[in-house]
């Protein structure tokens, strides 16, 4: 996927200059780093398990104290293996598998501040958790079945994006925060690969039919961001002030 790597760091890039030029209000962008990982039917329920780097960026426009619109984009990794612990497939007696992949994550959310924040007339508004949810969508190579040859196809895939964070002001141009959100996804393939050499590629050791509340791919992302104030904020004059 090298086009598509050199497309996502062209963006980042841009979300770390656009800082520094000039601009309207009330427009905040920056650069994001932390971990990702995957749940599925190889990790049905283990946190922080065989965590890759993910890396991008966030632009965010704040409607007012308690309400943002926020896009973002992540290169995220996710990884699983079998056989593990606690974990039965039916046809294990078949061998191991394991798998790794490069996810792009595409988001728009809604942040809903549960504190008032950077509130134009009060200075202790610099703290706040907020709470994000969104649509979104996650471009991976995914395995596809052509005439019998089992190969992967870069496919875009619909994601419900939902978590929670806290933001803190650092100053009049900077924001520092730090998040953990989910990914619901509406397919169950993000553990297979598309090689003419595993067993079952379509459906690997066994695994489970989807469905659409039970068996479908999650993964995590967590990490910590700054943002940098794109325009300074202008406030109309107040008599007596």
């Amino acid at each position: 996927m090298p086009k598509l790597k050199f497309f996502f760091l062209v963006f980042v890039a841009n979300l770390i200059v656009l800082p520094f030029a000039k601009g309207q209000t009330k427009l905040e962008g920056g650069p994001f780093i932390g971990v990702s990982w995957y749940n599925g039917d190889l990790n049905p329920g283990k946190q922080f398990f065989n965590i890759e780097p993910a890396f991008g960026g966030i632009i965010r426009y704040c409607v007012n104290d308690r309400i943002a619109f926020r896009g973002g984009v992540l290169l995220a990794g996710i990884s699983g293996d079998y056989p593990q612990d606690n974990i039965y497939l039916p046809t294990s007696s078949e061998g191991t598998y394991e798998f790794s992949k490069e996810l792009v994550d595409l988001t728009a959310m809604l942040e809903i501040n549960l504190f008032s924040f950077d509130h134009p007339t009060k200075k202790e508004s610099i703290f706040t958790p907020y709470l994000s949810l969104g649509l979104g969508s996650t471009f991976y190579e995914r395995h596809a079945e052509d005439n019998g040859n089992h190969n992967e196809k870069p496919t875009f895939v619909l994601s419900l994006p939902f978590g929670a964070g806290v933001k803190w002001k650092v100053n009049d141009w900077m924001n520092l925060g730090a998040e953990w959100t989910l990914r619901k996804m509406f397919v169950d393939d993000l553990d297979v690969k598309g090689h003419d050499n595993i067993i079952s590629a379509s459906n690997p050791l066994g695994f489970n039919d989807p469905s659409f509340t039970h068996n479908n791919d999650w993964y995590s992302v967590v990490g910590i961001y700054a943002t940098f104030n794109l325009y300074s904020r202008r406030d109309k004059c107040r008599d007596g002030f």
